[in-house]
């Protein structure tokens, strides 16, 4: 029996299979070094174990003499605690600063990403959200503030003193710290990542085998 122009016999068709997942896997591993990265990251602390004690301790009241260091994820888990106490903190400047005659708004971030990492452009590592609340600084201080964080921006980080409120009117009644002492501990930066060589001659490659594929199984269809 004789085949009929242009029909596909059962060995090109295995032969054609076998070859395509091939090109899967060559595509698969090549999309594997796109996203490598050879940055080395610092270190950063274990995550909460389970059944760890996450109770507020008892409000400590305003009559503590001395800043007590918070966290932004411990003053807006436990409000109560630190109502009216002196707190000391530290954080990334981002967003926009807000001047109101002689203070000024100034949103400060001490996630990993503000405080370590830097931001997600420059590292491509995610590890979780952000976290900040909104400080009040004398406007003088925020005045010498160079950089606000952005995607292309490492802003400035201000050791900042003051009294936190768990409900500002002030703020909307959000929690807000209102400090009297600030000063930028860490001056920011342009974000400039530099190209990749090697990820871009990886996708030129992988551009081409899926034209090459595409081409070639367009000319080996079978026409009527």
């Amino acid at each position: 029996m004789t085949r009929a122009r242009g029909q596909v016999t059962t060995l090109q068709a295995t032969l054609g299979g076998c070859s395509l997942l091939i090109a899967a896997a060559v595509v698969i591993a090549a999309l594997g070094q796109l996203v490598e990265r050879d940055e080395q990251l610092p270190e950063l602390g274990a995550p909460a174990q389970e059944g760890q004690d996450d109770i507020c301790p008892a409000a400590l009241g305003p009559a503590m003499g001395e800043p007590v260091a918070v966290t932004a994820d411990e003053l807006i888990e436990c409000p109560a605690t630190f109502d009216g106490v002196i707190v000391s903190y530290r954080g990334e400047a981002v967003r926009a600063i807000l001047r109101r005659g002689p203070r000024s708004w100034v949103h400060l971030n001490d996630d990993p990403y503000a405080l370590q990492l830097g931001p997600l452009y420059d590292h491509r590592t995610t590890v979780g959200g952000n976290s900040g609340i909104p400080v009040s600084v004398p406007t003088p201080v925020a005045d010498t503030i160079a950089y606000v964080g952005g995607p292309r921006h490492q802003g400035d980080v201000l050791q900042v003193t003051g009294v936190f409120h768990r409900a500002d009117p002030r703020d909307g009644g959000g929690p807000t710290i209102q400090a009297d002492a600030a000063r930028i501990t860490r001056t920011g930066r342009r974000v400039d990542r530099s190209v990749d060589t090697a990820r871009l001659l990886t996708a030129t490659v992988i551009a081409l085998a899926a034209l090459g594929a595409a081409v070639l199984a367009h000319t080996r269809s079978p026409r009527r």
